[in-house]
């Protein structure tokens, strides 16, 4: 048996088909674990592994059983040279298969798994096969991925796993190698491009600054010399020494500051002579009101008199309450008048009526002649009222004009009246100055012509101070250009200096490259040194393979396993016929199910029995080794892991109960192995463990 660790017990919890707390005692025998799929054999086999490694078989694998609420666990207990020791692992909650192990001794000290079996480790030969081992040499802190566990197996018995490592970890570097020069090279190039176009853009605007200088001369200011001529623009404007807060400040700051003042300067002239043009404005127009005003009760004093003086030539002081009383007496008289003559054309009507010579008066019934009184009537009749009338109608036309020159008059005077009173409070309005000037003068034209002269000089220093501001700004100008010329000038070195960095990098990245082509020829000296030593050791390992093959397949034609030189230093595995050597053939094409069930185990128990091997195997887990092997070759397979469980302890899984129970009693010794049978597996409680000891 194994001179290593070996598995004498198994406790577990939690863990996959089993929802309750079991113990397994191994007894340090192999053990074969036979019965149906579902039952839970391939559980046990699995939590020895687990307990041992801490992975699950499948990627995102849940290891914890569903319908078990308490903690996943499973416990080993391994002994080595007499002692006792358990390993403990418990899966971490909310995980999938991280976990947590201890390894206790027999007296109850705790120690890291890797100080205990620190050359532990494990090659999957295919699905439910695992070979637990310790090598002799150190292990790999990481081993080869791109590796099959038949590739794996035969490095390691040639003890060529680290220079097989070291070429899959150089081409492993060189790949990322590769890529890391193909992104810095576009990263590089993209870096100097842009950069080249910003210095590029950069010189493009100094040309352009430096073909049209705003300083004077040829040559080109410093920036103290800028920052001198901005002390002294700002002192210009502001007619004072540069404040002690402006002292230190850089170029830029001081042209704000330049800015700012002439901005504040040009503000507080501006505003003063332009509230004194329109203080000045608002006291012409003032005058000029009272003026105009005074000119308007002039004109209607005059129209007023000319009024009054057409009313005296035509009227002689008759008003029109005159006039009105005169009509109302020729109105009067002429209606007398007019009464009269109806009443004589009425008599003369009556007289007609009466034939006597006689007529008797209407009124007084006195007697008249007839001829006398018809001709005194007539007479009466024939008097004209036109004169009368034609006083009427004079009279009328005279009350008429009286009345419109009277309401001309009043109209006349009203006016007068409200340019008066506009006249007192236009007259308030003006200055107590201009009051008094006037009342000293009495010429208000003069006083007027002398605020034009104050506005057209105010008009003359407003002009003047647009003069003198457009000079500023331009030297204002001529100073920002200067700075953004200096702006240039910094960017440009920080450009220059970027460039002269980036060239370091440059060359380290051509130094990285050189690295690079330096690994990529150690992986071809090494690839050739590893492919000339398997090419060497090639036909004792192919002899070693044939014979395991054969033994456990003891196929009619097929006999012979080989090692492809053609794909060195990769290892592609061939069968070949010792009747015919020429003829070497992909397994998969020409053998059938159960000589490739066979071919999968054959590096296992090929190197597991060298003498010369460089590993001392302690454990071999095959979960289903017999699938697809007929009743002679699961023989044959017994057979050889009779042999092999000289120098390893053996845990098997298989469905072939009845096969397995006749076959081990007549292969393995009695004390040698322990079968469980894992029946009745329910989601509660479990599988239910016959063991029975041999």
């Amino acid at each position: 048996m194994a001179r290593g660790f070996t598995v004498q017990d198994v406790e577990i919890e939690g863990f996959k088909g089993f929802a309750s707390s079991q113990s397994v005692d191994f007894k340090g025998r192999h053990v074969f674990l036979l019965g149906g799929n579902g039952n839970g054999k391939s559980s046990i086999v699995e939590a020895v592994r687990w307990g041992l490694f801490g992975s699950a078989f499948r990627r995102n694998e849940i290891v914890k059983n569903q319908h078990y609420s308490g903690d996943c666990i499973v416990t080993v207990k391994l002994m080595r040279d007499g002692q006792l020791w358990t390993l403990r692992r418990e899966l971490n909650l909310g995980t999938g298969s991280t976990s947590e192990a201890t390894l206790t001794d027999q007296n109850g000290k705790i120690h890291r798994i890797r100080e205990i079996m620190p050359l532990l480790d494990s090659v999957d030969a295919g699905e439910g096969t695992h070979i637990i081992f310790a090598p002799q040499s150190a292990p790999l802190s990481k081993q080869p991925e791109d590796l099959e566990p038949f590739e794996r197996t035969v490095f390691n018995y040639l003890g060529l796993t680290h220079p097989q490592a070291l070429l899959s970890n150089i081409r492993d570097f060189l790949e990322d190698q590769t890529g890391v020069e193909h992104e810095l090279d576009e990263q590089l190039a993209d870096s100097r491009k842009a950069l080249d176009g910003q210095i590029l853009e950069e010189q493009t605007r100094r040309n352009h600054i430096q073909n049209a200088p705003p300083w004077p001369g040829g040559r080109t200011p410093s920036i103290a010399s800028s920052e001198q001529k901005a002390h002294r623009f700002i002192e210009g404007v502001t007619g004072n020494p540069l404040a002690s807060n402006f002292q230190g400040l850089s170029l830029d700051a001081l042209i704000e500051v330049a800015e700012q003042t002439l901005r504040e300067r040009l503000d507080q002239n501006a505003g003063t002579l332009e509230e004194e043009k329109i203080e000045l404005a608002v006291a012409r127009e003032r005058l000029a009101n009272v003026r105009d005003i005074q000119a308007q009760i002039v004109t209607q004093r005059s129209m007023i008199q000319n009024t009054q003086a057409k009313m005296e030539t035509q009227f002689a002081g008759v008003t029109s309450v005159d006039l009105r009383e005169n009509l109302a007496a020729a109105k009067h008289e002429a209606t007398t008048e007019s009464i009269k003559g109806r009443i004589v054309r009425d008599a003369i009507d009556l007289i007609d009526r009466d034939a006597s010579e006689n007529f008797p008066c209407p009124i007084c019934d006195a007697h008249h002649d007839k001829q006398t009184l018809e001709s005194a009537l007539k007479s009466a009749a024939n008097q004209s009222a036109d004169p009368i009338n034609s006083k009427v109608t004079r009279l009328e036309s005279q009350l008429h004009e009286c009345e419109e020159l009277e309401n001309l008059l009043n109209g006349q005077e009203e006016h007068l009246r409200l340019l008066t009173d506009k006249a007192v409070i236009v007259t308030s309005l003006v200055s107590d100055e201009d009051k008094n000037t006037l009342d000293a003068t009495n010429d208000i034209d003069h006083l007027i012509e002398v605020y034009y002269k104050k506005e057209s000089v105010i008009a003359a220093q407003l002009e003047d101070q647009e003069t003198w501001a457009a000079s500023e700004q331009a030297e204002l100008n001529r100073l920002k250009e200067e700075g953004r010329f200096h702006r240039i000038q910094t960017r440009l070195s920080n450009l220059q200096s970027n460039r002269t960095e980036l060239q370091r990098v440059i060359e380290a990245y051509n130094s990285l490259v050189a690295f690079g082509e330096s690994v990529r020829t150690i992986r071809g000296v090494v690839d050739a040194q590893l492919s000339e030593r398997l090419a060497q050791e090639i036909p004792r390992v192919s002899d070693i393979l044939s014979r395991s093959f054969s033994a456990l397949t003891q196929h009619p034609w097929y006999d012979r396993l080989t090692i492809s030189e053609a794909t060195l230093p990769n290892l592609e595995l061939r069968v070949a016929s010792s009747q015919d050597p020429s003829s070497r053939e992909d397994p998969t094409g020409v053998l059938n199910g159960q000589a490739e069930s066979a071919l999968k185990l054959v590096p296992y128990f090929a190197f597991g029995q060298t003498d010369d091997a460089p590993t001392e195997v302690y454990l071999v887990m095959l979960d289903d080794p017999t699938r697809a092997l007929d009743t002679e070759h699961t023989r044959i397979l017994l057979e050889s892991l009779q042999e092999l469980g000289q120098n390893v302890q053996l845990i098997v899984a298989s469905q072939e109960t009845e096969r397995f129970q006749e076959m081990i009693p007549a292969v393995f010794d009695l004390e040698s192995y322990v079968i469980i049978e894992p029946t009745g597996w329910s989601p509660v409680g479990g599988p239910n463990l016959n063991v029975k000891y041999g």
